[in-house]
């Protein structure tokens, strides 16, 4: 092993499927038939062994392998550790599917039980459809990070994007924009800005994190002209953290912000709705950030891009995400280890 390591100092690294006829398991398992990783990490990959054979046939990787296992513990090194979760019949490559739906689901749910027991060191969670991901009455979640907020209502995730220059965290994610201003509040970015806060000394290794939150109206309200919140709560709630000795900047209009390029003089971004972050984290950063849950017992990271049925089967699909949310995320845990 590198460095001297032994098989039981490796940590586990736990996927889960995704949307399985989406573009996620062709680059988890194109990445695992590449070599560089066995002395890194142990794979589980929580799916269905039919999703590893027909992605390991469509690829072309016979030479492929996985073990099924009835645990995270008993996974080895240097090779594919698959817990099975729903039942599956097939899938649709290329497609979306409600059977595959429901495996993303359940894949899911089986793979964060484990984080939370401790049986993994870092999930990574694949790209999922949100039209089947979403089940009304069993599973009434949007995305990844709302059904990890229902869990620890106390202390609710927050969901933040991370990139080579940028960190930018969401108050709000997946809310048609009419909701976003009445689904705010003081109390709301209060606690996402400590969350944001706690993240970035424990997981980032930033002691005093200078964070600029951005505005919700054009023109940061323009003293009221625009829009009353940043007037009535948001620039007198920023004031209160600075009073406690926080380097908070803002609250910033957002177009003067990234256009000016302050984005540079911080070390993290608080946005309060999905587009005013994404849009600027996607053109600055690319394909090559992830994305990372803030305020959870376990570390949990995702690639930062959707299902992509388009680029299924093509070169052109790029692993540059999903690579750096393993890495991250692993860079992430050992700096845990480190600092407990």
């Amino acid at each position: 092993m590198e460095n001297g390591s032994s098989a039981a100092e490796l940590p586990r690294v736990g996927f889960s499927i995704g949307e399985p006829g989406g573009i996620g398991p062709q680059l988890l398992f194109q990445l695992l038939a590449q070599e560089g990783w066995e002395d890194r990490f142990i794979p589980v990959i929580f799916a269905h062994r039919r999703v590893v054979e027909r992605w390991r046939g469509f690829l072309g990787l016979s030479t492929l392998r996985y073990h099924r296992i009835s645990r995270p513990e008993e996974a080895q090194p240097g090779q594919l550790n698959l817990m099975e979760c729903a039942p599956l019949q097939d899938i649709l490559i290329g497609k979306p599917s409600a059977e595959g739906g429901r495996l993303a689901r359940q894949a899911f749910q089986a793979a964060v039980q484990a984080a939370q027991a401790g049986s993994l060191n870092l999930l990574v969670s694949l790209p999922v459809d949100k039209s089947t991901f979403y089940e009304e009455e069993t599973f009434p979640y949007r995305g990844h990070t709302e059904y990890l907020r229902a869990l620890y209502p106390d202390t609710p995730p927050l969901m933040v994007m991370v990139g080579q220059t940028l960190r930018v965290a969401l108050v709000t994610e997946h809310l048609p924009l009419a909701e976003v201003a009445s689904a705010l509040s003081a109390e709301k970015v209060e606690q996402a800005l400590r969350t944001f806060i706690a993240a970035l000394k424990r997981d980032f290794a930033v002691p005093k994190p200078r964070i600029a939150v951005l505005a919700l109206n054009p023109h940061a309200g323009d003293e009221g002209l625009l829009g009353k919140e940043e007037k009535t709560w948001l620039a007198p709630l920023l004031e209160k953290f600075r009073e406690e000795g926080h380097f908070i900047g803002g609250p910033f209009a957002a177009d003067g912000f990234f256009g000016s390029r302050q984005y540079t003089q911080v070390e993290g971004i608080l946005a309060l709705y999905h587009d005013q972050g994404l849009i600027p984290f996607k053109l600055l950063e690319g394909w090559e950030g992830f994305q990372y849950t803030a305020g959870l017992p376990f570390v949990r990271t995702s690639p930062d891009h959707g299902v992509a049925y388009d680029k299924v089967g093509r070169e052109e699909a790029d692993p540059s995400s999903l690579s750096s949310a393993i890495w991250e995320g692993l860079a992430i845990w050992h700096r845990r280890q480190a600092h407990p």
